[in-house]
């Protein structure tokens, strides 16, 4: 059998295995065509004559069964080629057939089976599942607007660090969740609740809008302008079975009475809540985001052996005029954990000074009205992000330091932070 990957040759028939040579070895030096009258007569009447031995040497004799070759006919036209030589090869009417080896159909077939395994891979997607991914680091800087007043532009950069979601994931993106460090394969339940893609979107538009709102305004605090009043603990999400979902709360109500004790933040909700026992009916005084107020009673259930109201919530605060026009135009970023980020870009643009010296600064979290720093979510894909930036301090929740380190350090300098003061002083004692 050939060798794989080539194919096989036909030998000319005029060769020592018994057929006809193109010339006698001992006849005419200028060749006596195959075929010629002297020849031919030669060897038919058993002459044995030079050119009889030469072809009897060659073929056998014509009287063994077993040696013997047939005789192609005679011509005796040089010009016409014996068709006993007639190289196939040579003939364009005559196409050699193609030959394949068995290698050669398996190689071919195993090609076209990953071909379709990659194919579908690519189209078969999982509806549970969501693929959490490294982002990208952005400077706040671009994002910053300030008119009327001075703005002071920075060599160094403060940057948010974001992640990419992938909902309903190929199979190819969940393998490569799987097998890749920087990626998080989680329910996609855990992400949505009971949000569709659309809903949670959305709420991330929403959320993003309030921290830019918040930041600007902690930032004009922290340089000693009086910006917000808090009035209340702002439901953003009510637990499905909970004691809140079984009452006529709804999303949105900003919760101010709690069994005739007032609520201002979301930190006095819940410690006001802890104060009754597990299955306590109290009354719950919330105003409804059209401005309306209601009363409600709900049943508290239990959580670590402690009452539970089941809501998630934030300080909602009112806004006095702001005396200087900050606007951060912020675009496909959703979320409230730049937080933190903006507040110190907006006070790095207002200062003259530049803020973080000669370092590139990351951070991440929650900011509150009261400068506290919240936790956020996707902790190691940020980390990974300011890795691959090359960030020199990356400011996270307090409560997050470890996980960020674990991915971050030593190329980058992880500091858990509670409040924005904090993260003003371990970016000054970072600078170089």
């Amino acid at each position: 059998m050939p060798a794989a990957g080539h194919m096989a040759r036909c030998a000319p028939v005029s060769d020592a295995s018994g057929g006809r040579p193109a010339y006698e070895p001992d006849g005419d030096p200028a060749g006596t065509p195959v075929g010629s009258p002297a020849v031919d007569e030669a060897i038919d009447s058993g002459d044995e004559t030079e050119a009889g031995l030469g072809w009897r040497a060659l073929a056998g004799s014509l009287d063994d069964p077993l040696l013997a070759a047939p005789l192609p006919p005679i011509t005796s036209d040089p010009a016409v080629p014996d068709p006993a030589v007639v190289d196939l090869a040579a003939d364009p009417t005559h196409p050699r057939p193609r030959q394949y080896s068995r290698t050669a159909v398996t190689v071919a077939l195993a090609l076209i089976l990953v071909a379709i395994a990659i194919a579908a891979g690519f189209q078969t997607r999982l509806a549970g599942k969501a693929v959490v991914a490294p982002g990208g680091t952005f400077d706040i800087e671009e994002f910053v607007e300030v008119h009327d007043h001075p703005a002071y532009a920075s060599d160094a950069s403060i940057s948010l660090v974001s992640v990419r979601t992938s909902f309903a994931p190929s199979l190819f993106e969940l393998a490569g969740g799987w097998l890749d460090g920087a990626l998080e394969v989680v329910d996609i339940a855990d992400i949505l609740g009971e949000r569709t893609i659309a809903e949670n979107r959305e709420d991330g538009r929403l959320q993003m809008d309030q921290s830019t709102q918040i930041a600007v305004a902690v930032a004009l605090e922290h340089l000693g302008h009086d910006i917000m009043t808090p009035i209340g603990a702002r439901i953003e999400w009510i637990v499905d079975g909970s004691s809140a979902d079984d009452s006529e709360l709804s999303e949105g109500d900003i919760v101010q009475i709690v069994g005739g004790s007032p609520i201002l933040t979301a930190p006095q909700l819940s410690d006001t809540i802890k104060t009754y026992e597990p299955g306590a009916q109290v009354q719950v005084t919330a105003l409804d985001p059209d401005g309306s107020t209601r009363t409600v009673t709900a049943a508290l259930g239990e959580r670590d052996g402690l009452a539970h109201l089941g809501v998630v919530v934030t300080t909602h605060v009112t806004f006095a005029a702001l005396p200087i026009d900050v606007t951060l135009n912020v675009e496909r970023i959703g979320g409230p954990s730049a937080g933190l980020a903006f507040t110190l870009s907006v006070i790095d643009a207002l200062t003259p000074e530049p803020l973080t010296g000669n370092l590139d600064v990351a951070a991440t979290g929650t900011i509150h009205h009261d400068g506290a720093v919240g936790p956020i979510g996707g902790v190691p894909q940020k980390a990974h992000s300011t890795v691959r930036a090359g960030t020199d301090l990356f400011l996270v929740p307090a409560s997050q330091a470890d996980e960020a380190a674990a991915v971050a350090e030593p190329s980058v300098t992880v500091v858990g932070v509670e409040t924005l003061e904090e993260a003003l002083a371990a970016i000054e004692a970072h600078q170089r």
